[in-house]
């Protein structure tokens, strides 16, 4: 799958791995859609994914939407029994995991290359 330069996300396939890197430090909703959408269409059925690791190496900021995303996110991965990721969180991103106790819901691996062993 290709993204076009100008999007704000690097998606890349790794044999039945999916991972999603956002280029920003703030994510705001449209750009939380888009990434949903670009994840949902390189891990949908019959894609042979059985893992998503999302890279949030570079944000900052998740806002609750965000949150909210990566909750979809689960669900969805959960019912088409893939696993899913989160890798390379900084400080802030991980204290509000802790915060609102998703860090007990979520696998977070230090980088990408530690989420895909």
């Amino acid at each position: 799958m290709t993204v076009p330069d100008a999007t704000p996300f690097k998606i890349e396939k790794k044999e039945t791995a999916v991972i999603a890197q956002p280029q920003m430090k703030l994510m705001d909703e449209n750009e939380l859609q888009k990434l949903g959408h670009l994840i949902e269409e390189a891990t949908g059925p019959g894609s042979g994914i059985t893992l998503v690791i999302v890279d949030l190496c570079h944000v900052d900021m998740l806002p609750s939407l965000g949150l909210g995303l990566l909750v979809q996110l689960s669900n969805k991965c959960k019912a088409r029994q893939q696993k899913l990721k989160l890798a390379g969180l900084r400080p802030p991103v991980r204290r509000v995991l802790a915060i609102t106790r998703l860090d007990r819901i979520f696998e977070m691996a230090p980088s990408v290359e530690a989420a895909l062993q």
